[in-house]
């Protein structure tokens, strides 16, 4: 029976908003005292790693508030979504700025500074698009820590900025980017006899930062650098107990540990099992039957949301996706509650004659795909999925063709 009138406390395929970001203690104490240092003038550099689901986004917005409320700095978040660019990066770090400052109006001298330079959009509220000349944009690039200093000389009541680029994605193909970057860093830390508060994050893969560092071998010595790795039982342990308990649900032992394994230490996991779950339950306690069909739930949107869009656009062979189903099974019939993992040459054994002239290639696709990844010593042979809602969606989706 469908409760009508119920409110997830989940955040599933979204950052976290950061009253409830939880976990990362240690980390977030290390990077806040850094922020409060830059505040005061000591200006530094963050690059943060992760791999897809980590919660790097919601660490970012953690942190952007903590500068903000905190620190009382002009803090920007800018989403890198198709910036390949140095000039494209600056318009929107700059548009940012000020749309930062327009919203707490409170440098209006800032702000007239800039009207030959924006176009306002919005019906309800004053929206800035930030459309530079060539002439200034050259020299925003050329001379961008002159420019965020001269933007701090002018401020009223704020302490500093932080600027956070989110996922640095096309931005570490050329050398460009890494080049400038250090020539940004290298200029703030010479050119100025007065403190520079002024901070600046960085997140993306591990493999965004060795391409930069390849273009430039001094990039990686710019950062203070953080690798974002999975949460530990005891975290997804307390975020269940916790956030179920705002809504007066208690979570049974079993069902805890069940939603705990399925997690696979993902924030991004956690959070898709906890609606799953929330939205199948009727009762005031989750057992683990509740929590069986929860997790199903989340297997089956992780794999409309992450899987099957990757699958209809790298994977053309039918037999990859028959690999795929005949790998969910397997995974049901080993012990949902246990880890899975598979070797190469024992798995063979269930693939027929045509599967297995493709096996090796499928092993390679899926890997750039992130969806399996070595256990143990790479090149063993020895594999496992990368968190364990994927092989339940794959469960799923043989069982949903085998019923049509």
């Amino acid at each position: 029976m469908f409760i009508y009138g119920k409110i997830s406390p989940f955040q599933p395929g979204e950052p976290v908003k950061p009253e409830q970001f939880q976990g990362r203690q240690k980390i977030i104490d290390k990077y806040s005292n850094f922020l409060y240092e830059s505040s005061k003038g000591k200006s530094h550099h963050f690059f943060i790693t992760g791999k897809r689901g980590m919660g790097k986004t919601s660490f970012a917005r953690y942190l952007k508030e903590c500068a903000q409320y905190k620190y009382k700095m002009v803090a920007v978040h800018i989403i890198n979504e198709g910036i390949h660019d140095i000039d494209a990066l600056i318009i929107q770090i700059v548009e940012n700025i000020l749309n930062e400052i327009e919203a707490e109006k409170w440098s209006k001298k800032i702000i007239n500074a800039f009207t030959k330079y924006v176009d306002k959009v919005g019906l309800f509220g004053v929206t800035f698009k930030f459309k530079p000349e060539k002439d200034m944009l050259n020299n925003l690039r050329s001379n961008f820590a002159h420019f965020l200093m001269d933007l701090i000389n002018n401020f009223e009541d704020k302490q500093g900025i932080f600027i956070i680029i989110d996922d640095i994605n096309g931005l570490s193909k050329t050398p460009e980017f890494a080049n400038w970057y250090k020539s940004f860093t290298d200029t703030l830390a010479t050119s100025f006899s007065k403190p520079t508060p002024i901070a600046m994050m960085l997140t993306g893969y591990s493999e965004k930062l060795e391409a930069l560092s390849q273009h430039n071998e001094s990039f990686s010595r710019i950062f203070k650098h953080a690798s974002i790795g999975s949460l530990s039982k005891n975290e997804i342990k307390n975020f269940f107990i916790e956030t179920f308990n705002e809504i007066d649900l208690q979570v049974e032992t079993d069902a805890l540990n069940l939603m705990t394994h399925f997690s696979s230490g993902l924030p991004t996991m956690m959070q898709e099992i906890g609606d799953g779950v929330f939205w199948v339950n009727e009762k005031t306690i989750i057992t683990h039957e509740i929590a069986l069909r929860g997790i199903l739930r989340a297997g089956e949107e992780i794999g409309l949301k992450y899987l099957k869009p990757a699958l209809d656009n790298s994977i053309k062979s039918d037999k990859y996706l028959d690999i795929f189903d005949k790998l969910g099974i397997d995974f049901v019939e080993h012990n949902i509650e246990e880890d899975y993992s598979f070797r190469k040459r024992d798995f063979k054994d269930k693939l027929n004659d045509d599967e297995i002239k493709v096996f090796g290639d499928f092993l390679i696709r899926a890997r750039s795909l992130n969806i399996i990844e070595f256990t143990g010593a790479t090149r063993s042979g020895h594999y496992k999925f990368t968190n364990n809602l994927y092989p339940l969606y794959f469960f799923i989706r043989s069982s949903t063709r085998n019923e049509s």
